[in-house]
């Protein structure tokens, strides 16, 4: 046994050759790392996360199968900790395909071979647009367009989504203002905020300064955050919000309804919008259950004067049913797929006429 680095330690096991073997010593280590240390009257706990390979005769130097046991222990960690692993070749080749994608990605960035897709969102009683959502997309040069979950996660991961998501608060900022300054009537432009991005030092001084560069009025950008996000040190949460609407920016919960967040925080969060998910939409008709946890939220928000936008629209169906529960603003695409800014001003003009 050896310390590798850090806290990541190599066993080597030169007596054990079959699985089954492994499995034993695997499961006590498990167990013996997550007991209880007492430590000045303190209880502490912490678990271990175990990467196993075996040899099979064709490795030709000993560093790959510490490098195959750390790819393993790396999905380990993905998987939730305080489990193990096995080394594969799928395995193998998943991780060549990430740093494959991390490399494009990189140049992507530098190349600027990203795109803003605008999704409408609609006043139904009205059938108005009242906002937008900017979605990015990855067009590939040889591989065409790479969907955002593809690179989105990786992104976070490596950290290279904060370039990418300066990139794309400042072109929907621009956008924004065009939109606004041909008479669109305080169209609202919704950009996501990802976690990492949201938790930078300086992040309320960096929204300004892009709002301020851009010309947009102030209260006319609204940034989505998931409830993740606002779980996470929740006072200081609370702290960035607050400097966000004082300075006339609107905050809306993403995903609504899918996180872990209590409902209680709510009531402190100087939010003004919830965005239900579309995993309630899909059946909402059919299913009971989905039926009655959408209605819940709607007046629950409207109790705490939140407004409410209703995500996933597909079928004519869900927006006669969702209106006569009193839902009024709705974004699917029933009523248009995100789209490039040419196609939604040519979008906008026949919802005017």
């Amino acid at each position: 046994m050896a310390r590798f680095g850090g806290d990541e330690f190599v066993i080597l096991l030169p007596d054990l050759a079959h699985e089954d073997d492994v499995l034993p010593v695997v499961e006590r280590l498990l167990a013996q790392v997550a007991a209880p240390y007492h430590i000045d009257g303190n209880e502490l706990r912490i678990t271990a996360s175990i990467g196993i390979t075996l040899c099979d005769g064709g490795v030709e130097r000993p560093m790959e199968l510490i490098q195959q046991a750390d790819l393993a222990m790396y999905k380990a960690k993905r998987q939730g900790r305080n489990t193990f692993q096995w080394y594969t070749r799928e395995l193998n080749q998943k991780v060549s395909e990430r740093v494959s994608l991390r490399n494009a990605l990189q140049r992507a960035i530098e190349e600027q071979q990203f795109e803003l897709y605008y999704q409408p969102q609609i006043h139904g009683p009205s059938g108005k647009v009242v906002g937008v959502e900017a979605l990015v997309r990855w067009h590939h040069p040889e591989r065409g367009f790479i969907s955002p979950a593809a690179f989105i996660g990786l992104a976070e991961d490596t950290g290279q989504i904060i370039p990418i998501s300066d990139w794309v608060l400042a072109t929907a900022c621009r956008d924004a203002r065009d939109l606004n300054a041909i008479g669109m009537d305080d169209l609202t432009m919704a950009v996501n905020i990802s976690p990492m991005q949201f938790q930078r030092p300086g992040f309320v001084r960096g929204v300004m300064q892009t709002v301020v560069e851009s010309g947009l009025a102030p209260a006319l950008l609204e940034l989505e955050l998931t409830e993740g996000v606002l779980m996470d040190s929740t006072e200081r949460v609370i702290e960035t919000l607050c400097l966000l609407r004082e300075q006339g920016i609107r905050i809306a919960i993403d995903d609504f309804g899918t996180g872990f967040s209590s409902l209680g925080y709510l009531k402190y969060l100087p939010i003004s919008k919830i965005k239900i998910d579309r995993a309630f939409i899909q059946d909402v008709v059919s299913d009971p259950r989905d039926a009655a946890i959408v209605r819940g939220i709607v007046s629950m928000a409207g109790e705490l004067e939140l407004d409410v936008v209703v995500e996933g629209i597909e079928t004519e169906e869900q927006f006669r049913y969702l209106g006569d529960h009193h839902c009024e603003t709705f974004q699917g695409y029933y009523f248009a797929r995100p789209m490039p800014l040419e196609e939604l001003l040519a979008f906008l003009e026949e919802r005017r006429e």
